[in-house]
């Protein structure tokens, strides 16, 4: 429950030059600002901007750093947007000014909506940070005012305050998403190398990002929030994300940060990871867009590695982000209200009501999903062309899996089984390269992530069972590529 915190001052000015407490860091810089009007008694020491002409907060008279970023953000032009909107209503100013939304100080009327001061409009640092009046007065390590990073529908601070509601449900949807249950999948593991990708504070820790927050140091671990994937404070790239959605490398891609895990093989024992001691993907999606993933049979060597049109940033200029994170409008049947989804649930071909938004229950058949995504984006002409697509690349790689567990069959069942047994210790064989190539093509969505790259794999790894094993492929599986086209090395 949030708390009044109401403080009156007396001074007309509050003289701040002076500072000498707590802010130790070079990206704290003393300037023009550090003196400001004190702020009303009813805006309960929120303090706003010092200059609202030019967008200079009391805050970033020291955070500089931190202005400069958040001026580039939609956060900053929050007001004026919703005057230019054509649609600015009083319900709506509260998310475009600093008030008791975003934050836990207050759930009084307080800053914009108890004080109609222009001081406080657009979604400034206190909006998320809580009232800085305490701390800008006397600045101190322990009177900080830290934001918190978590996100939910019950939330009464953080972005769920203001990034939700029928026409904004971006909370509502990661609620639904799995992103929302990283932790929960993860078996809440204390391994850092788990913690680095299933949890907020693990992923910001690895990436040196993040600054300091509420939950920073906290035992209970946060899911992939909105501040894991989105700077607050503001970034080089669309949407304040803290990577680029475009770039084609494991490194820089945002989704790739963690959409790799055991993803591709290398060295003799087979091993990508230290300490790896399962023979299976675990989170192949990257590496299999890049047309990296997988285990190269010695036929097939790392120069016919195939980079789809799907990963591909000159055809696909959003990659992963082009289908998980698409947006689409429908119509309230009962209101007869346009509705919105916000891509945040992370759907490539989502099941839809008749409302035209992604059901709470996504269990329907290929047939009943929307492929409005590939459609919206250029790379497909129509729904049809791209579902028909979809369906021949998932039956060919099952057909090519099925008989590559056949052959796997055979030899465990021969006297070269030990061959099938993954150890670090022993050199990696064919029938091992095989069942990490099955488990590749085996996860949700591989034939489509690079249905050229997934074939090409799998044919090698028949053939090369069949040399290395003498064994026999059944004469209903062609071993003749079906995917000739569309793929570019």
């Amino acid at each position: 429950m949030k708390t009044h915190g109401l403080h009156t001052l007396t001074l007309g000015v509050l003289a701040l030059a002076s500072l000498t407490l707590g802010c130790t860091t070079e990206k704290i810089v003393y300037r023009s600002g550090t003196q400001f009007a004190a702020p009303p008694s009813a805006a309960a020491s929120f303090i706003g901007y010092y200059d609202a002409d030019n967008k200079q907060t009391v805050c970033g008279s020291c955070h500089i750093e931190k202005q400069v970023k958040w001026q580039t953000t939609a956060h900053s032009r929050a007001w004026s947007d919703l005057q230019a909107s054509g649609f600015a209503t009083a319900v709506c100013e509260a998310c475009h000014s600093v008030n008791d939304r975003g934050n836990a100080g207050t759930d009084a009327a307080v800053g914009y909506t108890s004080t109609k001061d222009a001081r406080y409009h657009d979604v400034q640092c206190e909006s998320c940070h809580g009232a800085g009046l305490t701390h800008a007065s006397s600045p101190t390590s322990s009177n900080r005012p830290l934001a918190s990073i978590k996100a939910d529908t019950a939330a009464t601070n953080g972005c769920g305050e203001c990034h939700s509601g029928t026409h904004n449900p971006f909370v509502e949807e990661w609620r639904k998403s799995g992103h929302a249950m990283t932790w929960e999948t993860s078996h809440n593991s204390t391994n850092a190398e788990c913690q680095g990708c299933h949890t907020a504070q693990g992923a910001l820790a690895r990436w040196g990002k993040g600054g300091n927050f509420l939950e920073k140091d906290s035992p209970d671990k946060l899911p992939a929030v909105c501040a894991t994937c989105h700077d607050p404070h503001g970034s080089d790239n669309p949407k304040q994300l803290r990577f680029p959605l475009d770039a084609a490398n494991l490194e820089a891609n945002l989704c790739v940060q963690c959409h790799q895990k055991r993803g591709a093989l290398e060295g003799e024992f087979g091993v990508l990871e230290p300490g790896n001691t399962r023979n299976s993907a675990h989170s192949p999606e990257g590496p299999t867009l890049f047309g990296l993933a997988g285990w190269f049979p010695p036929g097939m060597a790392a120069s016919d590695s195939i980079i789809a049109t799907h990963g591909n940033p000159s055809r696909n200029p959003k990659l992963c982000a082009t289908c998980h994170v698409s947006a689409y409008a429908g119509t309230d049947a009962a209101t007869g209200e346009q509705v919105f989804s916000t891509g945040h649930r992370f759907l490539a071909i989502p099941c839809v009501g008749s409302n035209g938004l992604p059901t709470d229950g996504q269990t329907c058949d290929v047939s009943a999903r929307t492929f409005r995504s590939c459609v919206a984006t250029g790379c497909h002409g129509a729904e049809t062309a791209a579902r028909s697509a979809f369906n021949t690349a998932e039956a060919r790689i099952e057909l090519l899996v099925g008989q590559a567990d056949a052959l796997v069959a055979q030899v465990k069942a021969g006297p070269s089984k030990a061959e099938c047994t993954f150890s670090t210790s022993v050199p990696y064989t064919t029938c091992m390269g095989t069942q990490f190539n099955v488990s590749v093509a085996s996860k949700q969505g591989a034939p489509v992530h690079n249905p050229f790259l997934t074939e090409q794999l799998l044919i090698a790894s028949i053939n090369q069972m069949k040399k290395d094993y003498g064994l026999t492929v059944s004469a209903s599986v062609s071993l003749e590529p079906l995917f000739k086209k569309g793929g570019t090395r």
